[in-house]
């Protein structure tokens, strides 16, 4: 098995923000100094400076935390007018982006602060950015194009007079240019750069220079010379020297190689330890690109034990992460930069900011504007439809009113109507006895056909208005209570309408205290025997 887990020694590259040593320094003392320098600074460009050596210092395990001191940097330096301070900060940037394998964005900070750089001919850092350029083409996996940028790092590092020049890392450049040997099949130059790379480490006392330099040679001789008996010291004082510096980016990649070693040799259980190790260190610095390797390492390990089901998860989380179509679109965006690069010169490009500038505003603000126009016509619309709603609503209280008002006469002419009955029954009643008997069988007929009059044509003259204006009342009263009769549904009805029991007694022609036992059988069968609730109020919020 192998994996294509290519060391780069970027850390180096910004010793002009902060030495390697404080880069991966991850002791709270120092952290806390900076901070208070930071919040006592009596100059922007000591206040630039101390949020830099932060987001150095956070860069060795901390990639969201270095950005984010990186952004209060360039801010400063912005505001400040102290380009050069924006440039490092920019610097900075492209450093963590490159990490973690955002290379559009890493492309786009590079080459800001090189076109800085050039423009004010500092050849020390015009080297160092192309370096960092050169990283950034061998990850896109642009080989010829990384070379040229190394190689030509070497003439003008020949070339300069700068006395500081003593400063920049050819460490890191021997490696990265041993990197793209290796890659390319020639191991005999890769072999070569390394340990070009790892005496110029060890000269200058660099330890995570050494870390990568001796990683990388431990994956040569294991991946490439297929000699894993000399491999694996390289990889375990690689892994020691990391460990001893604590960064957990480097840590991880250690322990990559490692998990590869111990695949070759079959021992699934021991690279197993090494995959999960290395997926918590990733997540801690947040590296998509760490990731990635150790869930295909983890899918390698779980199809060793014979585990499918976990290997085919873990495989498809390494395809997730190492999705391709990030590095196609970041090439096509980074030669674009080049070819702006190439043949802008400093005020156009200035001039071009500007310009986008005013358009992201404009676009901002007519943005801004259409959304408020839409707005204030979906408010419009919303209180139209709202003042609609409100007049239907109106209008069918109205409609409510005057059917319940309708009703209300109604009912009092059936009371009326049936009290009349009623009388004119007692009356002949009365007067029955004092008139022939030829005559009294006929009056007797009379009572009883005015008797049932009042039964039928009441109730039914009642029912029809009454469901007129309460459609649903039956339907709701039905579901939620089903044992009712016909005469507790008559009874409801009067109730919903709030008549009293001697209106009630009038219509239904039954005694009164008739109706009040019906009441009180009524409250029990809808279940308000032991409640306070009010029978009348029940039946109308129904």
């Amino acid at each position: 098995m192998k994996i294509l887990n290519r060391h780069y020694i970027l850390t180096i590259l910004c010793l002009f923000v902060i030495s390697s040593e404080k880069a991966i320094s991850q002791d709270k003392v120092t952290i806390d100094s900076l901070l208070t320098v930071i919040n006592h600074a009596t100059s922007d460009s000591t206040k630039i400076k101390s949020l830099l050596d932060l987001s150095a210092i956070y860069f060795a395990f901390d990639y969201s935390k270095a950005l984010e001191y990186a952004g209060e940097a360039k801010k400063a330096a912005a505001e400040a007018r102290l380009k050069k301070w924006e440039s490092k900060a920019d610097n900075a940037f492209g450093n963590v982006y490159i990490s973690t394998g955002d290379y559009k964005l890493a492309s786009r900070y590079y080459f800001g602060a090189l076109h800085y750089y050039e423009s004010i001919n500092d050849s020390l850092n015009i080297i160092r950015l192309q370096t960092n350029l050169g990283a950034l083409y061998d990850r896109l996996e642009d080989y010829d194009k990384a070379l040229s940028y190394y190689f030509r790092v070497l003439e003008l590092f020949n070339l300069i007079k700068n006395p500081n020049k003593k400063e920049y890392p050819l460490t890191s450049l021997y490696n990265n240019i041993a990197n793209i040997y290796q890659t390319k099949g020639d191991t005999t130059s890769a072999l070569q750069y390394y340990r070009k790379s790892l005496q110029k480490a060890r000269e200058t006392n660099n330890k995570p220079a050494q870390g990568i330099v001796l990683n990388n040679l431990g994956k040569l001789y294991l991946t490439d010379l297929n000699r894993p008996k000399t491999a694996l010291p390289y990889l375990i004082e690689g892994l020691q020297v990391r460990e001893s510096n604590g960064d957990k980016a480097e840590i991880a990649r250690s322990m990559i190689i490692l998990c590869d070693y111990y695949l070759r040799q079959g021992n699934a259980s021991e690279a197993g330890k090494y995959a999960r190790k290395i997926i918590a260190l990733a997540s801690e610095v947040g590296s998509i690109d760490l990731k990635s390797k150790a869930y295909q390492q983890l899918s390698a390990v779980e199809e060793m034990q014979g585990n499918t089901k976990d290997a085919l998860e873990n495989y498809k989380l390494f395809k997730a992460y190492s999705d391709s179509i990030q590095k196609q679109y970041a090439r096509s965006e980074i030669e674009r930069l080049q070819m702006q690069y190439d043949f802008e010169k400093a005020e156009k490009i200035r001039e071009a900011d500007t310009r986008q500038a005013r358009i992201r505003y404009l676009v901002i603000i007519i943005a801004l504007a259409i959304g408020l126009l839409v707005t204030l016509l979906i408010t419009r619309i919303i209180s139209i439809r709202a003042k609609e709603n409100d007049l239907k609503q109106k209008a069918l209280a109205g409609d409510i009113e005057i059917k319940n008002k309708e009703l209300t006469t109604n009912v009092m002419y059936l009371v009326k109507k049936n009290e009349l009955i009623n009388s004119i029954a007692e009356r002949l009643l009365k007067v029955n006895h004092q008139l022939p008997v030829e005559s009294q069988a006929a009056i007797h007929d009379i009572i009883i056909e005015l008797e049932k009059e009042g039964d039928s044509d009441s109730w039914k003259e009642f029912e029809l208005r009454f469901n007129q204006v309460h459609l649903e009342f039956y339907n709701k009263l039905r579901q939620k209570h089903t044992g009712l009769t016909p005469s507790d549904e008559k009874l409801c009805a009067f109730l919903r309408l709030n008549m009293n029991t001697k209106e009630i007694a009038a219509i239904t022609k039954q005694q009164i205290k008739t109706i009040e036992v019906a009441r009180a059988r009524l409250r029990k069968k809808l279940n308000l025997t032991n409640s306070s609730a009010n029978l009348v109020t029940y039946l109308m919020n129904l």
